[in-house]
Formats: C-alpha cells, sequence, structure tokens
C-alpha cells in the first residue's frame, strides 16, 4: 500500500513542483527588461530572490539540495577562501571581512540559481515569448521617459545628486547580457522577424542612453558573433587567448594607458578621462603588492598620493571604486585572485564549446559583451552584475536543455505541457 501511495504521490508533487517553479521563473525574467531596465540593482533581488525561492521548491516538493556544479563550485569555493584570508593582511580587516561575506554569499545564490531546473518545451517558449515583450515593454519605457525628461527616474531617485540619465546605466549594461540569449531563441525557431525587431530595440534603447558600457559591450559581442559564424574554429582559441592576455596585461596595459592619458583626452568622455586617471593610482597599487593584493572589498579606501591628485583633472578626493572589475581583481587579492578568476572565464569558455552549433556564437557573444562591460564596471562584488551574469547563463542552458534529450530528462522539473 506504501509503494502504491508513494507511486500517486510523486506525480503530484512534481507536478506542484512544476506549478511552484515555471510561474516565478517567468515573472521574475519578465521583470528582467523592465523593472530591471529602470533600476538596474534590482536584478540582484529578483535573481537571487528566485534562487531562494526554487531552494525552498527543491527542498519541500521534491525533497533534495540542488546538485552543484563541481567546477564551478571548486572555483567558487577557492576564490572566497582567499577573500577570507585576505582579511589578516588588509588594510581594513572590518571592511575586507564584510565584502568577503557579500562576495560569499553572492556565489552561493549564484551556483544555487545555476542549479535549478530547466523550464522545457512548452514552458521554455512562454518564458522567451513573455521576455521578448517584456523587453520591448522595456524600451517603451526608457524612450517614452527619456523623452518626457526622465520623470520616472527622478521619482525612484528622491534627492540624489547624480545626473538622472545616468541612473539607467547599469540597467543598459544588464540588458546586453539577456538579449543575447534572446536573438538566439528567434534564430532557432526561424523567427528572423521576430530577430529583427529586438535587434533593432535593444540596439536603439543601448544607441540613445549614457551608458557606454553597454554600447562597448553590444560591439564587442557582435565582433565575436560574426567572427564564431564566420570562423568557428577560430573562436574559441581567439577568445581565450584575448582572455588570458587581457587579464594577464591588465596592471600594464592599463599603466600605460593611465601614463598617456593626456594625449587620448581629446578623444574621451569626461567619464573616460576620470577612469584613466583612477587607473593610474591603482595600477600603482598593484604594482606594489602584487601577490597578496591590499585585502577584499578595500579599493575605495586605498590612498592616493598628494602627488598624484596634483596631477589629476577630475580625481580630486580620496575613496573611489576602480570602476574596472579585473583591476579590482587584482588590486584586492593581487595575482592569485587573479588566477582563479581568469579560471573561472576559461571554464566558462570551455563550456560554452559544449553548447549546440546553433546557440554557441550567441554564447560567446554573450561572454565577450560580459568581459568588454566588466572592463568599465564598478567592482567585482557588485551583486546585481553578477544576477545580470547567471540570468544570461541560465537563458543559454535553457534553450541548450531544449536540444540536448539528455540535459533536459536529467534536469527537468519542468517538462513540455505535451507530454
Amino acid at each position: 500500500m506504501t509503494s502504491v501511495l508513494n507511486d500517486v504521490a510523486e506525480p503530484v508533487t512534481r507536478l506542484n513542483a512544476t506549478a511552484a517553479c515555471q510561474w516565478p521563473v517567468i515573472a521574475v525574467f519578465a521583470a528582467l527588461p523592465t523593472v530591471g531596465l529602470v533600476q538596474g540593482p534590482s536584478y540582484a533581488g529578483l535573481i537571487f530572490g528566485l534562487a531562494v525561492v526554487q531552494l525552498v521548491v527543491g527542498v519541500c516538493l521534491l525533497r533534495r539540495l540542488p546538485v552543484i556544479d563541481r567546477q564551478l563550485g571548486l572555483l567558487a569555493a577557492a576564490f572566497a577562501a582567499w577573500c577570507w584570508a585576505s582579511v589578516a593582511w588588509s588594510i581594513d580587516p572590518t571592511g575586507s571581512t564584510a565584502a568577503a561575506l557579500q562576495m560569499t554569499a553572492i556565489l552561493a545564490g549564484s551556483l544555487i540559481f545555476l542549479a535549478s531546473p530547466r523550464l522545457t518545451g512548452d514552458a521554455a517558449d512562454r518564458l522567451f515569448n513573455v521576455l521578448f515583450f517584456a523587453t520591448l515593454t522595456g524600451g517603451v519605457i526608457f524612450i517614452g521617459d527619456r523623452a518626457l525628461g526622465y520623470p520616472l527616474q527622478s521619482a525612484f531617485m528622491g534627492h540624489s545628486l547624480a545626473p538622472v540619465a545616468t541612473k539607467y546605466n547599469r540597467g543598459l549594461d544588464h540588458l546586453v547580457l539577456i538579449a543575447w540569449p534572446q536573438l538566439a531563441y528567434s534564430a532557432r525557431r526561424g523567427d528572423w522577424r521576430g530577430g529583427l525587431l529586438l535587434a533593432v530595440a535593444v540596439t536603439t534603447i543601448e544607441a540613445i542612453g549614457f551608458s557606454l558600457a553597454g554600447q562597448v559591450g553590444i560591439m564587442a559581442g557582435l565582433a565575436v558573433l560574426v567572427l564564431a559564424h564566420w570562423r568557428p574554429r577560430l573562436a574559441a582559441p581567439v577568445i581565450a587567448g584575448g582572455t588570458i592576455l587581457l587579464v594577464a596585461g591588465l596592471p600594464f596595459g592599463l599603466r600605460v594607458l593611465a601614463e598617456h592619458r593626456a594625449t587620448l583626452a581629446p578623444y574621451l568622455k569626461p567619464s573616460g578621462l576620470h577612469r584613466l586617471e583612477i587607473w593610474d593610482f591603482m595600477t600603482a597599487r598593484v604594482l606594489e603588492h602584487p601577490l597578496p593584493g591590499w585585502g577584499f572589498g578595500i579599493a575605495g579606501r586605498l590612498t592616493i598620493s598628494p602627488e598624484e591628485l596634483s596631477h589629476f583633472v577630475i580625481q580630486h578626493e580620496q575613496g573611489i571604486f576602480p570602476h574596472n572589475q579585473w583591476l579590482g581583481v587584482w588590486v584586492e587579492t593581487g595575482a592569485p585572485g587573479a588566477a582563479i578568476a581568469l579560471g573561472f572565464a576559461l571554464l566558462v569558455l570551455w563550456r560554452i564549446r559544449r553548447l549546440g552549433d546553433m546557440f554557441r556564437p550567441f554564447a560567446y557573444a554573450t561572454f565577450a559583451s560580459a568581459l568588454a562591460i566588466s572592463y568599465v564596471n564598478f567592482e567585482v562584488k557588485t551583486d546585481s552584475w553578477w544576477a545580470a551574469l547567471v540570468a544570461g547563463a541560465y537563458l543559454l542552458m535553457t534553450l541548450d536543455a531544449t536540444t540536448e534529450p539528455t540535459q533536459a530528462a536529467r534536469h527537468a522539473v519542468l517538462p513540455s505541457e505535451r507530454a
């Protein structure tokens, strides 16, 4: 009798899991290009909140913990451990402790989210269809708010003195990472009209916005997309080699750029010149402590010498983010931290090679966009940035699950409604 009851209860449990997981996933992804575009930091609450929901569903309904990716988990654990170790030599142990705790929580949330079941069949189609219309809706909201003088964004900002238009920048950056998987979905379906409409919409949003990072991210992704279609065998080694060169040579390359900022100034926006001034003293600190770093999460507390300040045009006071996530890793965790982070990037590239031929170029484009944006982004422990990364990865993995029967069978708690 017990076995009979179990046989009856199991399908009911899985049906409850389907209902409990499908609609929260769709609702959260519908909010990313709408709410998340207006308020970029909300990505963190949406994605990591969904991770908690999925964890609870897995434990309570399916009676199992998420199966964390072993290789990603080991790299995440190594980076978190090094962040905690840096507290011992940090110039601000209290600040590094808080930052290490935050980074550990971000990495745990990201791994849990990526371990969640994939939507397949009709559920996956529904997800991408809703996301398509949500992206167009987000574009209409952004363009309308911009045309009217940003009344919507002003209401969210309150009494902030920051330029209201730039408050969209984080959402504009994140939008790039969830746009490439949507284009991959359109390509798989042969929906060239929908794909073209989406591409025009996202390109227009980024073009009229003030996020240079988002614009550079699109251009980097487009260049890699073309390369991956034109020379598919060259894509992986070229991207991997470029990533290694950019990360390993970062302190020296940015040092050279910063030293020649007076020559580059006429061709840069004020924000670009400001970044070069930031990178000038940040790279100097890297070269002073190249191995251990100064302590995780303390880049904004590094001292700028009076002599350095005397040569700056925009930066006139102490305390500033590195505005380059890889530089932040270098200055805070030194070469060991940078090596672990580079290992993570190369592992992601290796995983992309295993995707289906249809999706692989778009995955490379997502990677290239993320890499380009990270080079001008605030700091590595920005939680909304990690949320955007895992959101893009989840969409690509969902696409791949719909084309790989073995993967779909392994991950699916959400079978096709046609099954």
